[in-house]
């Protein structure tokens, strides 16, 4: 999954494929709540619509990532979208892990909307 100061869009996922692998081709998932990234053996990576949260604090404690308050001193200032404040959409991916394409891509995309790309260690 990915939080980001910004929904990711479609375009920023089809933009990130691109630039990883110009052979991958994309398709719209369940009427457009999604978009699935495929390469010829299969599911690279499949991307939902982006879900605004209402408190990211929560969603960050939850997912055992750092809080920083965005007035604090240790925040990062070279990195705008870092800390609860900016976080504010939810965008879930999944795809086979374990693969160095799909790896690649959903870092590619995290870092073109200047996200945090969070991994469970689920790759189903």
């Amino acid at each position: 999954m990915i939080l980001s100061a910004e929904p990711v869009t479609a375009v920023e996922v089809v933009t990130a494929a691109a630039a990883v692998d110009g052979g991958l081709g994309a398709g719209r998932l369940w009427q457009g709540g999604g978009i699935q990234i495929a390469s010829e053996d299969g599911l690279v990576l499949a991307v939902l619509r982006s879900t605004q949260l209402e408190d990211a604090r929560e969603a960050r404690r939850g997912l055992g990532l750092p809080v920083t308050d965005p007035a604090s001193p240790d925040r990062p200032t070279d990195r705008t979208t870092d800390g609860p404040a900016t976080d504010r959409w939810w965008t879930e991916a999944y795809g086979p892990f374990d693969g160095p394409l799909t790896q690649a891509l959903a870092r590619r995309l995290a870092d073109d909307v200047q996200g945090t790309l969070v991994t469970t260690g689920d790759d189903r």
